[in-house]
């Protein structure tokens, strides 16, 4: 097994998206459309060595680019909560990105490639986010829903030279958000109330042999400084 390198955050760990995603395609792909057909999902990039070691057909979704989505960028800082209700926390607003797969099917007659394909654009065509129940339990956790597209791509209008074979297929982009680690809040605001005595007044000068005469309570420096503490 190869390690998965997670980014801890507050309560928990982010996750690193991308593999969710592919982990969400495979879902949808089993179960709105292959069922129990023996048919294979992968996202191997479809090389010649690979292509011929297949045993049976197979739905290729091969991620070929990742781009950030500044359309649907946010620009808020969102607030965590503990389970009082308490700000414990700020989160950056998450990033958008464009999962661009090129979506092919292999080892089988071309009629079958054209059948299955079909019925795989069909699904995702229909499809404008993921359903939360086929997301994996990271992504389904957040409150960002996956985007899917097959409207026309960077690869669109070009023929899929794969392997030195020319291939149909179709574009797919998956819009998923990519969670920020959040940010502890700042501790309360104290602030302090400072108050000033009267400034003392100056006696006139005694006459000779005379008692000196009372001198003022005051002494300018602060009387009371006490501290308060805003709400948070």
């Amino acid at each position: 097994l190869y390690p998965l390198l997670l980014v801890a955050g507050r309560g928990g760990t982010l996750p690193p998206v991308i593999l969710e995603t592919d982990q969400a395609l495979l879902a949808v792909t089993k179960t709105r459309v292959l069922g129990n057909a023996a048919v294979a999902v992968t996202f191997d990039p479809p090389a010649r060595p690979w292509i011929q070691a297949l045993k049976t057909p197979a739905v290729n979704f091969f991620l070929f680019d990742i781009r950030e989505n500044a359309h649907r960028r946010d620009v808020m800082y969102e607030q965590v909560r503990d389970e009082g209700g308490k700000v414990v926390g700020h989160r950056p607003p998450a990033l958008r990105y464009d999962l661009h797969y090129t979506v092919t099917v292999w080892g089988a007659p071309i009629a079958m490639e054209h059948r299955i394909l079909a019925l795989v654009l069909r699904c995702f065509g229909a499809l404008p986010t993921i359903p939360r129940e086929l997301l994996p339990e990271a992504l389904a956790q957040l409150p960002h829903e996956v985007h899917v597209t097959t409207a026309a791509g960077t690869k669109r209008s070009m023929f899929l030279n794969l392997a030195g074979d020319t291939k149909a297929g179709f574009e797919l982009t998956a819009t998923v958000a990519m969670p920020a680690i959040e940010v502890p809040a700042a501790p309360p605001v104290s602030q302090a109330q400072v108050t000033v005595g009267p400034k003392p007044t100056e006696a006139p000068a005694a006459a000779p042999g005379a008692q000196p005469a009372p001198q003022a309570s005051g002494t300018g420096a602060p009387e009371t400084v006490t501290a308060a503490t805003a709400p948070a």
